[in-house]
């Protein structure tokens, strides 16, 4: 098991793209998008909205197809379907592989993550690992998103540990310098595969 699992009693992981991961590609060939509303779902920033709990996955779709130059109501219908049935095109990713092994072992495990209500709920009904997990918090409870120190701080305080007690694993590297300038451990996480 890698050294940094070791170190501490506290692991805190990001979700997406650590723990689940998804082809966009094939997301958006799936629900027949074009290029430009392809950009517009994934690249513009605009899912965020949707993370910080703010607006309403119409609003966001509304705003994605703005972004792709795009009015007509079909456009709109397929970016509503694809950000409603999001969590089915979720894959397991190595990361998730672990949290049998470091749950045994007696380790306290949270979840840290940027998502919409809805998409979350689905997401978590889908893979029983969270099951495994002794709480966490999603940016769109809270409305406030990672790389903000708050939603770091809400974690901890939360669920009583400081920030040098724990391993914050994510897949941005911006998160990851926000968790460290709080005082985490970190560990940037790139896909490849975390080993047992």
């Amino acid at each position: 098991m890698d050294e940094r699992l070791l170190r501490h009693d506290v692991i805190v992981f990001d979700v997406g793209n650590v723990l689940v991961s998804f082809d966009r590609r094939r997301i958006a060939d799936g629900f027949g998008l074009d290029e430009a509303l392809y950009h517009a779902v994934f690249d513009s920033g605009i899912w965020l909205w949707m993370d910080t709990g703010l607006m309403t996955v119409g609003a966001v779709a509304d705003l994605m197809c703005r972004a792709a130059h795009r009015d007509s109501l079909e456009d709109y219908l397929k970016v509503c379907r694809l950000l409603e049935n999001f969590p089915d095109y979720e894959q397991l990713c190595s990361g998730s592989l672990l949290l049998p092994q470091l749950k045994q072992s007696g380790k306290r495990l949270y979840y840290l993550t940027n998502y919409g209500t809805p998409m979350f709920e689905r997401t978590q009904a889908r893979f029983p690992f969270f099951q495994l997990f002794d709480g966490g918090v999603v940016s769109a409870r809270e409305h406030v998103i990672k790389p903000m120190p708050r939603i770091y701080e809400l974690l901890c305080e939360r669920y009583g540990f400081q920030p040098e007690d724990a391993l914050f694993v994510d897949d941005h590297p911006e998160n990851v310098r926000a968790a460290q300038q709080l005082g985490f451990d970190v560990w940037h996480f790139q896909g490849t595969p975390i080993e047992g």
